[in-house]
């Protein structure tokens, strides 16, 4: 799939309307636009009415001026299609909704508008109002559209946060092979977010089946680009990356549908990603009822000459001198979309109470898999039947994660891998000697060091359905994508009402005592558990390691795993049973059991406190060790956790990570909150790692330091005791 050629510069090229092209798009498609852009602009007039009685929950971004460019580009697209909206996202909803639902050859003029039409734009202009009646439950709401059943996957509030969602989309087409692609919506302003470069060098290189669309209406809220943006047109920085590029005027509709029509054959018959600049304008304020020169950034002469231009004021004519329509056709095509606005206007008048908003985490709550325990501990091996078991292998942990990772690929066509040189013979498939050249630039992809943008396009190509496992090189790194991982992978069930998932598995590695530094050494534990949506775990040993990814593969919700490198080089034994199993993801487990008190740790952490075990066992105390597994909020083991302290009385949490970025912390308040009078401690790393080795020394927990804050525990205990006999 990796393009092995550079793509040249290609000029820009700009298209103009005129009779000869508008007679080529033909009087059929100019009445279905016509009815389209009346239907949007009816129904957002009447949003904003109803914002300002106040029946609108949250800000109300409408594309009133705008509707041709939806209408002229989502005529274009079939049922297999997939759309991305922006903040901004109203009519490209609507008229996707309509374009998916009505007869292609339906005629606004003499045919009835179909009842489950009806039903479709009733449950999609309830969700912009935020209704229980809406086909996210309301959950979404006007700046969180999605819809997958006519194939629009979601607007993101997050000025070029869909980018990347749309990239992933494209790449699922391609590796499917359906012939299909993606097409994403977004405004000037986003143009100038890394998301736009990072995704259309990469669409580029990967020749995606990708069409982004710049509705260039004049304005990033109140600022003109040609305040912020060094390359114009747009479609320029479009054509920087290979991107073939052009660039249309929003009040030509014939010239916008049929240039439209044309990058998308380009788009499918697989000569790369494009570009569409559309010159728009958008006739009210960034949010709201007010104008632009209410809001005091833009003056009444400006958006004057702009309504004139409006193509629902300037098309009729030109359309009925060509003899394209004949006269009173355009207001007869304007009542029917009133008629069919007046139906769905009446059904979404007051809130609906018969559908409850889905909780957002309700399958987190809800495993599909047993908890972890002695008896589950090796659950569904997927051993019934089998031949007598082969030798185990002896592998390091490195070896094994990689044999993993690539009985997965061999198991599923829809497991993808992706991340910086994974294919590259420095990479952890490589170097084990597990890498399938065969999978590389297909299902194995090496990115360009664009963190943003393959993992946003992991995120979109989980929603197409299917398994990606991206690798971020260190957990540092996840800070550069932090908006793809928490803003919309984290959070796309919360988005959509629980009608999306993104089943992304994230493996990264801590490199712990090596002497990386701060800028490579963060533990990202913390950071993932402090946003909602992510499973998290850091297994502690292979076997552990191995029945969490697979079970991870299976789970619908986004997984981290996180790998310390100083466990890399431990050597286990591992059956056949290890490489199938598929442990629960939720649960804790006892390591050593112990009666003086309990350590709670995780990954590199349980090592250490085993090590303190030991030493603490020659002096007569007795710690249990317990590997907390789940780390994430919602699946933290809190009835485990529990009992442990209250069979010890005394619990200390052993966090391998910076202070500021460890979860022993909130896990001890909480638990204390949970079980008063149990004496808790916490012991973390320094908030920095250094990089000189005797820095580093002084910031990483030792053995001999757990060791020692178990003996404070039991002597301040014993001393209490005493105190309180006297």
């Amino acid at each position: 799939m990796l393009s092995e050629t550079h793509q040249p510069f290609q000029p820009v090229s700009r298209h103009r309307d005129g009779p000869d092209g508008r007679a080529r798009v033909g009087r059929a498609a100019f009445l279905r636009m016509l009815f389209d852009m009346h239907l949007v602009r009816i129904f957002e007039t009447g949003l904003v009415e109803r914002a300002q009685r106040g029946e609108v929950t949250g800000p109300v971004h409408t594309a009133i001026g705008q509707e041709a460019v939806a209408a002229g580009v989502l005529r274009h697209l079939g049922p297999a299609d997939h759309v991305v909206g922006s903040h901004r996202a109203h009519h490209h909803f609507l008229v996707q909704s309509l374009a998916q639902t009505l007869p292609a050859d339906w005629d606004p003029l003499t045919d009835g508008f179909p009842e489950g039409a009806t039903k479709q734009l009733t449950a999609s202009f309830a969700e912009i109002m935020g209704l229980t009646s809406g086909v996210n439950h309301g959950a979404g709401g006007s700046m969180h559209l999605r819809d997958a059943s006519v194939g629009f996957m979601g607007s993101s509030a997050i000025v070029g946060g869909g980018i990347p969602v749309a990239g992933g989309l494209a790449f699922a087409h391609a590796l499917r092979g359906t012939g299909g692609c993606a097409v994403c919506f977004i405004g000037d302003g986003a143009v100038n977010q890394g998301t736009f470069h990072e995704t259309a060098n990469i669409a580029g290189t990967m020749k995606l089946p990708l069409l982004i669309v710049v509705e260039n209406n004049g304005y990033a809220e109140a600022t003109r680009p040609e305040e912020v943006s060094a390359v114009l047109p747009l479609a320029g920085q479009g054509a920087a990356h290979g991107l073939r590029a052009a660039e249309v005027a929003g009040d030509e509709p014939g010239a916008l549908t049929s240039v439209a029509a044309d990058l998308l054959a380009g788009v499918r018959r697989g000569d790369g990603p494009a570009l569409l600049e559309v010159r728009t304008y958008r006739h009210l304020d960034h949010t709201g009822g007010r104008t632009g020169s209410e809001a005091g950034y833009r003056s009444g002469d400006e958006e004057a000459r702009w309504r004139r231009r409006d193509p629902l004021v300037s098309l009729p004519p030109v359309l009925v001198r060509e003899g394209l329509l004949c006269d009173g056709e355009a207001e007869a095509v304007e009542r029917s979309a009133a008629a069919v606005a007046d139906r769905v206007f009446t059904a979404v008048r007051t809130p609906s109470a018969t559908t409850p908003v889905l909780d957002p985490y309700a399958l987190l709550r809800a495993p599909a898999l047993p908890r972890f325990t002695a008896d589950t501990g090796t659950a569904d091996t997927g051993t019934a039947g089998a031949a007598p078991a082969a030798p185990p292998a002896r592998l390091t942990f490195r070896d094994a994660i990689a044999e993993g990772l690539a009985r997965a690929l061999r198991g599923s066509d829809e497991v993808v891998f992706l991340g910086e040189e994974v294919g590259k013979p420095g990479g952890l498939l490589a170097r084990s000697g597990r890498l399938d050249r065969e999978l590389v630039g297909s299902r194995i992809v090496d990115t360009p060091i664009s963190e943003a943008a393959f993992v946003g396009m992991a995120g979109g190509a989980a929603m197409a359905g299917l398994r990606p496992v991206v690798e971020l090189m260190y957990g540092s790194f996840a800070l550069i994508a932090a908006d793809q991982l928490f803003n919309h992978i984290g959070m796309i069930r919360a988005l959509y009402g629980n009608t999306a998932q993104a089943p992304v598995i994230v493996r990264t590695k801590v490199p712990v005592g090596l002497g990386y530094g701060p800028q490579h050494g963060l533990n990202p534990v913390g950071l993932f558990t402090s946003f909602p949506g992510w499973r998290v775990y850091a297994p502690a040993d292979a076997q552990d390691y191995l029945g969490t990814l697979n079970s991870a593969l299976d789970c619908d919700d986004p997984v981290l795993i996180v790998e310390f490198t100083q466990l890399y080089d431990e050597v286990y034994e591992l059956s056949e049973a290890d490489f199938t199993a598929r442990l629960p993801l939720e649960g804790s487990r006892v390591v050593r059991p112990g009666g003086d008190a309990t350590v709670f740790t995780y990954g590199l952490g349980v090592h250490w406190a085993l090590s303190a075990a030991r030493e603490l066992a020659a002096e007569g105390i007795s710690a249990e060790v317990v590997d907390l597994r789940a780390l994430d909020a919602v699946a933290t083991d809190w009835p485990a956790l529990a009992d442990a302290v209250r069979r010890t009385g005394r619990g200390l949490f052993v966090d391998p990570a910076a202070r500021g970025q460890a979860i022993g912390p909130r896990l001890a308040a909480d638990l204390a909150e949970r079980e008063r009078g149990v004496r808790l401690s916490c012991l973390a790393c320094s908030d920095v790692q250094p990089v000189a080795h005797e820095l580093e020394r002084q910031a990483v927990i030792t053995p001999t330091e757990v060791a020692q804050a178990v003996r404070r525990l039991v002597h301040d205990d014993v001393s209490d005791s005493k105190e309180a006999q006297k």
